[in-house]
């Protein structure tokens, strides 16, 4: 076991605060703070994720990196990692692994590489280990080659703000009608998050529930193809765009039912999160999404199904079970996907590597 506290460094490439990816690193190195451990970061110096970063009083080092495979970069993350005295080094996202897991090798300190995404291997092949965000994604790596030894599938954690808007207050704020059916997704505009499948099934549904309201909360490159969409389908006045929300969750507590098209995902941290307010969900069944949604909770539809999924969300409205749903939600969001089972998880994989470094000394 290991009784002291930890200095862990967290290197990511991200650029910005608003992926799924970086809310849960920052969840985990919250997490790690609280229970006493030394969390400082490197970021890649020219994105703004750095001064994020440091408005939140983070301890962050800027590293210029230049490509894929930067030696200078690497030299420079591995004479931080030893002159902080890092005890383990985590990296996020495939550009930070190679370079970052490269670093701690050549500092010989342990490295552990997060896989958030159904990503290829060579990414990581430079981490001691991986934690994997889902069982789906230790499989994926798995089926690439990767040893099952070498992978541990560690749940992100979610936890809920301490005050939260009402469903009446968050309704007025976003414009959402008091007394419709809110359905809602938590997803970036993009084909591979299924808005197009999602906007056509609420046109299907609103034949059958014309007090159907949708809030779309999110940005990307498809708004306007998705307005169209809607606009074509006669569904303007039901679909509501709502864009990036820094607080989802202000957006989520106005919703009756979550939706989640996605066709590809590791874990689906937005379904955890409308899970935690208690929301029934009606979902894709890929990659990491059947291991968050069960017939407890919701249902799983194939992908791009405009027919099941229609069929799912129109007998999830109807069922005398929907209340039963809401408390099973939140009840299976605390079992699974709580903050602390996160950072004990990972502890557990930090532990194993120290052990089997002390031990090869």
């Amino acid at each position: 076991m290991v009784n002291d506290p930890l200095r862990i460094i967290h290197v990511t490439s991200a650029s910005q605060m608003i992926y799924g990816a970086v809310q849960s690193m920052l969840t985990l190195a919250e997490a790690q703070k609280k229970h006493g451990d030394h969390v400082s970061f490197v970021t890649f110096k020219g994105k703004p994720f750095g001064s994020e970063l440091r408005k939140l009083n983070w301890e962050t080092r800027e590293i210029k990196v230049r490509a894929k495979i930067d030696p200078f970069a690497i030299a420079k993350m591995r004479r931080h990692f030893l002159l902080q005295k890092a005890d383990i080094i985590q990296t996020h996202l495939s550009t930070s692994s190679i370079n970052g897991c490269l670093a701690a090798r050549l500092a010989r300190i342990p490295c552990v590489g997060t896989v958030h995404g159904m990503s290829g291997k060579l990414s990581f092949v430079f981490a001691d280990h991986l934690i994997g965000v889902s069982k789906g994604v230790k499989q994926h790596l798995e089926s690439q080659g990767v040893k099952s030894s070498k992978v541990t599938a560690v749940y992100n954690g979610v936890d809920l703000p301490t005050t939260l808007l009402t469903k009446s207050e968050a309704r007025k704020q976003f414009g959402l009608s008091s007394d419709s059916f809110v359905i809602g997704t938590v997803a970036r505009l993009t084909d591979m998050k299924g808005i197009d499948s999602a906007i056509r099934t609420i046109a299907e549904v609103k034949k059958s529930v014309p007090n159907i309201q949708y809030a779309l909360v999110g940005d990307g490159e498809g708004k306007d193809r998705y307005l169209k969409l809607a606009h074509d389908l006669g569904v303007t006045s039901e679909i509501h765009f709502l864009g990036y929300q820094k607080n989802v969750f202000d957006s989520l507590v106005a919703m009756d039912l979550f939706l989640f098209p996605s066709l590809k995902e590791a874990l689906g941290m937005a379904v955890v999160e409308a899970l935690r307010v208690g929301l029934p969900v009606v979902s894709t069944n890929v990659g990491g999404l059947p291991e968050v949604v069960d017939d407890r909770v919701g249902k799983l539809v194939p992908p791009n199904d405009v027919s099941e999924m229609t069929s799912a969300i129109c007998d999830l409205i109807n069922s005398s079970s929907l209340d039963q749903l809401k408390e099973n939600a939140i009840a299976r969001a605390e079992e699974l996907f709580s903050v602390e089972s996160m950072r004990s998880g990972t502890q557990s994989v930090y532990e194993s590597l120290l052990h089997k470094r002390n031990n090869s000394k």
